[in-house]
């Protein structure tokens, strides 16, 4: 039913962010960077809080994507096994079926012990990093921009943290920059770097960014008219669903 059909948009939305970043790199001949909206797409399928030691839980979620996830959680008060079962029935009735990014809106139960324990479970997996994709493209030929072999090596190893990449073009965007140069944007690897970015609308939602990331020579002017034309295109196909 609902599921296989989650399945298959998010097979869709991922080859579409997947095209999206190709076409971009291959544009501007620089690193391409597409942040999309899984989140909104893979729902909860199972969520389950387990106890480690009395202070030490992790969460479980395995997502309709088939991605799991887990986070640990080091609580402020010891937690017993009964308390650990209310809590996962509690995050069960409220989770599942719904999208990762609802974990914050999770009610209260009520309770003060629950509450608490609950804090640190929404905490930890508002970590989760399959809150976002992030697709990465043309970092191989980006590298034939930069002189230095050591610097190429620096610079395709912090485009594999996606972790990074994401603060990266969330920080410049949140500045209300489109355009970061050199040490500006504060990614210390990334230095020798620019990054252009465009958000990506859909009805007034910002549900994504593409950005391009190149030497700090990169013709700026075509970057951003590239991100531009990408990010619109981009949210017009998200429009349509």
């Amino acid at each position: 039913g609902m599921e296989v059909g989650a399945g298959e948009s998010y097979d869709r939305l991922e080859e579409l962010l997947h095209q999206t970043t190709n076409l971009l790199a291959q544009v501007t001949h620089h690193a391409a960077v597409v942040v999309g909206p899984r989140a909104e797409i893979a729902v909860i399928r199972s969520v389950q809080v387990v106890g480690l030691s009395a202070r030490h839980v992790m969460v479980v979620v395995v997502l309709s994507s088939g991605s799991v996830e887990h986070e640990s959680v080091e609580l402020a008060v010891d937690a017993s096994e009964t308390d650990l079962a209310s809590l996962s029935q509690h995050v069960q009735r409220h989770l599942i079926g719904r999208p990762l990014a609802d974990v914050a809106s999770v009610p209260e139960a009520g309770e003060a012990g629950l509450d608490g324990l609950l804090a640190s479970v929404r905490a930890a997996m508002g970590r989760s990093k399959s809150a976002e994709s992030v697709f990465v493209g043309g970092a191989a030929s980006m590298a034939q921009a930069f002189d230095a072999v050591e610097v190429v090596r620096q610079v395709l190893n912090t485009l594999e943290q996606q972790f990074v990449v994401v603060t990266l073009v969330r920080d410049v965007l949140d500045r209300g920059l489109s355009v970061a140069i050199g040490n500006e944007h504060g990614v210390e690897p990334l230095s020798t770097c620019s990054v252009v970015v465009a958000p990506v609308q859909v009805d007034g939602e910002h549900l994504g960014t593409v950005g391009v990331l190149g030497p700090t020579r990169m013709n700026y002017p075509r970057a951003l008219a590239a991100v531009e034309v990408v990010s619109d295109r981009l949210g017009k196909r998200l429009a349509e669903g």
